[in-house]
C-alpha cells in the first residue's frame, strides 16, 4: 500500500473501499466480485483503488482484521473480569450475530477461498492464530482458577471451541434459524459441558 499524505484522508478512503468491497461480496460472492466491481461501488478510479489495496485477498484480510480487533480485545476484557464461558459466549455472539444480519454466506465464501488461495488464507490464518492464543492464554487461567478441566489441552480445547463456534453458526444458517440468543445458548451449553471438569 503506497503512503499517503493525509492520514484522516487515507483512513476515509480506506473505509470507503473496504465498505464497498463488503457490498460487492455480499452481493456476488467474493470469488465473483472483481476489483472493477469494487471501484464503482466505491466510485473511485482503480488507480485510486491500487493506492490502497493491491488485491481482493489484501482487502478481505484488512476487512478480517477491523472486525477481529474489537472482538479480541472484548474478549481479552471479559477473560479478566470474569469467567470463561462468558468470554467465549461473547466471541461466540459476535460471530453468529455476523451470521444473522446476513453475512453467513459471505463468511462461507471467505473460507471456501481460504481453502483454495493461499494469498487469502494467510491474513485470515494470522488473525486465527492471534485469536487461539488469546483463548489458550484465557483456557491456562480458567484451569489454575478450577473453572476448566486441568487434563484438557489448552490449545487443542482452543480449536475446538472455535470449531463449536463456526459449526453451530454454518449449520443454523444452513437450516435458515439465525436467531444469535438461540445460538449463544446452544454453545454455551455445549462449551460448559466440555470445558467442566471430569
Amino acid at each position: 500500500m503506497a503512503r499517503l499524505a493525509d492520514p484522516v484522508l487515507a483512513d476515509r478512503r480506506r473505509r470507503q473501499i473496504l465498505d464497498a468491497a463488503l457490498a460487492c461480496f455480499r452481493r456476488r460472492g467474493f470469488h465473483q466480485a472483481t476489483m472493477q466491481e469494487i471501484c464503482a461501488e466505491a466510485n473511485m478510479s482503480a488507480g485510486a483503488l491500487y493506492r490502497y489495496f493491491s488485491s481482493k485477498a489484501e482487502i478481505i484480510g484488512a476487512i478480517a482484521e477491523d472486525k477481529h480487533a474489537d472482538s479480541d480485545q472484548a474478549f481479552l476484557k471479559a477473560t479478566r473480569e470474569g469467567l470463561l464461558i462468558d468470554a467465549l459466549s461473547l466471541i461466540a455472539r459476535d460471530f453468529f450475530e455476523k451470521f444473522a444480519e446476513g453475512d453467513g454466506a459471505l463468511i462461507a465464501d471467505i473460507f471456501a477461498e481460504a481453502i483454495r488461495d493461499d494469498a487469502v488464507a494467510a491474513p485470515l490464518l494470522k488473525i486465527n492464530q492471534n485469536s487461539l492464543e488469546y483463548c489458550v492464554k484465557a483456557i491456562k487461567a480458567a484451569q489454575a482458577r478450577g473453572e476448566a478441566d486441568e487434563k484438557l489441552d489448552p490449545s487443542e480445547a482452543a480449536n475446538t471451541l472455535f470449531a463449536a463456534i463456526e459449526g453451530i453458526a454454518l449449520r443454523r444458517a444452513f437450516l435458515r434459524d439465525t436467531d444469535p440468543d438461540a445460538a449463544v445458548a446452544q454453545f454455551r451449553a455445549l462449551a460448559e459441558r466440555y470445558l467442566s471438569r471430569r
